[in-house]
């Protein structure tokens, strides 16, 4: 016979129930070993001394271009900056590049359309003639305003009257502004043609003291009407050589221009009217000519200009042209 023990052994419902209480008590002692490792966790974050994580390490490099070697940092808040770290090249290249770095848009010639540069060379001679004709209507007006058999309060009473009917040009031709959204070439070359007018009118000023505030009044109109427009057209002639989103850097380098050779062209004015021009004479014989040459400079300039919208005559070919 079989022990009491034994028999109790190889009962199924006995082993079952011995199992299932062993899982029970490692699942028990697994809890409490969970338990134990978060209390230690807990206490290793309180006691841990925060760390600041280092900063990032600068991030900078060396380009070196046609005898340039140039070092660019790019800083952790995102800005970008160069050194010049060495230059080997000529004296007249390194001038050649310096001009084209503070007259000419980021990138150029690439970042320009076509014709940007013709449009660059005639807009200098433009500005150029503008303002030696500008010296020279100066001139001519003093000469005007001082030969004039009149008390000094007068004669700053009629300069004062001279000016302001350049702002009422200036109001009249900015009611046409929509109209010069659709022609803004036309618009620019009859611009510069009012302006040469009224600075003819002021030239010939000194001819007819007796009328300078008629004459030098509707001088100064006419380039009322032409700053408006010359202004007004300004920006859709820089946005047809725009090419990469920089408007903002064509406009400001061709300002820049703008403003070098006005003073090169006063210069020259100065230059002439102590000169050649001291006479009337002379003026009459110069005018003109620095006129053509102004008029001639702007429609170069346009000439270059690809500005592509739809004025009212290319609309009518194209609608013809559909038509057909």
């Amino acid at each position: 016979m079989e022990p009491e023990g034994q028999k109790a052994s190889l009962n199924p419902s006995a082993m079952l129930t011995s199992l299932l209480g062993r899982r029970a008590k490692l699942h028990e002692e697994l809890r409490i070993i969970e338990k134990q490792d978060k209390i230690k966790i807990q206490t290793m974050d309180k006691e841990q001394v925060k760390v600041k994580p280092p900063d990032n390490p600068p991030l900078y490099w060396t380009e070196i271009s046609e005898s340039v070697s140039h070092r660019f940092h790019f800083h952790p808040d995102g800005q970008l900056s160069m050194k010049l770290l060495d230059d080997s090249r000529s004296v007249i290249h390194r001038t050649v590049d310096s001009f084209l770095s503070k007259f000419f848009p980021s990138g150029y010639p690439y970042s320009v359309s076509e014709g940007y540069l013709r449009y660059t060379q005639f807009r200098a001679l433009q500005h150029m003639t503008s303002a030696t004709l500008s010296v020279l209507s100066t001139q001519s007006l003093l000469f005007a305003a001082g030969l004039r058999p009149t008390p000094a309060q007068a004669t700053a009473v009629s300069w004062i009257l001279k000016d302001g009917m350049q702002h009422v040009g200036k109001l009249i031709c900015s009611n046409l502004g929509a109209r010069m959204d659709s022609e803004p070439k036309s618009w620019r070359i009859l611009a510069d043609v009012l302006y040469d007018l009224g600075t003819g009118l002021e030239v010939l000023s000194p001819m007819c003291p007796h009328l300078f505030l008629q004459v030098a009044g509707l001088g100064n109109f006419a380039k009322g009407m032409a700053v408006v427009a010359a202004r007004a057209t300004r920006l859709p002639i820089y946005s047809s050589f725009a090419k990469e989103g920089n408007l903002s850097d064509l406009f400001a380098k061709g300002e820049a221009i703008s403003t070098l050779f006005n003073v090169v062209g006063l210069g020259a004015g100065i230059f002439l009217a102590s000169t050649v021009c001291s006479s009337m004479q002379g003026k009459l014989v110069v005018g003109p000519v620095l006129s053509v040459l102004h008029v001639y400079s702007v429609v170069e300039e346009m000439r270059a200009a690809p500005v592509n919208t739809l004025n009212p005559q290319r609309t009518a070919m194209i609608v013809a042209d559909f038509l057909k």
